[in-house]
């Protein structure tokens, strides 16, 4: 599963592509570890606290590694972080708000922004109830 995590930053995967991914890795995998290889999946990739298997799901994995690549490189003012706000602020420049990307709703205003790592992430957070506020500067008219 490490080897899957470490490039999950860059991945913009849907939630069923992840789980198409994962099929037949558990399909191969359970059998040896003494686990029905159609045991259900919300078990095997429920916590352990809750009697799962505590396997991670590729797609939760790479939500959390965008949250933490928007967080942790916009608040240490790293070059990462630095050309992620210059993304913002384009973005904020062809939708012609004053908000940032991640403050408008994904449906009214995502036909006006260009495709983007930022834009495909604003739409996987959307989709989860997941905002992050931002302050961006203002544009003057």
């Amino acid at each position: 599963m490490k080897k899957l995590e470490y490039p999950m930053a860059l991945t913009t995967l849907e939630a069923q592509q992840c789980t198409d991914i994962m099929s037949p890795v558990l399909q191969v995998c359970l059998p040896k570890a003494g686990v029905c290889r159609n045991f259900p999946r919300d078990v095997v990739f429920a916590p352990l606290s809750y009697q799962g298997l505590g396997l991670p799901h590729p797609f939760g994995c790479q939500v959390f590694k965008h949250l933490e690549m928007l967080l942790r490189h916009m608040a240490n003012r790293t070059k990462t972080g630095d050309y992620m706000e210059a993304n913002i602020q384009a973005h904020q420049l062809e939708t012609g708000t004053s908000f940032g990307l991640l403050q408008l709703v994904y449906s009214n205003t995502a036909i006006l922004a260009s495709d983007t790592w930022l834009k495909r992430v604003w739409h996987e957070l959307e989709g989860l109830d997941i905002y992050i506020a931002y302050d961006s500067p203002a544009l003057s008219l």
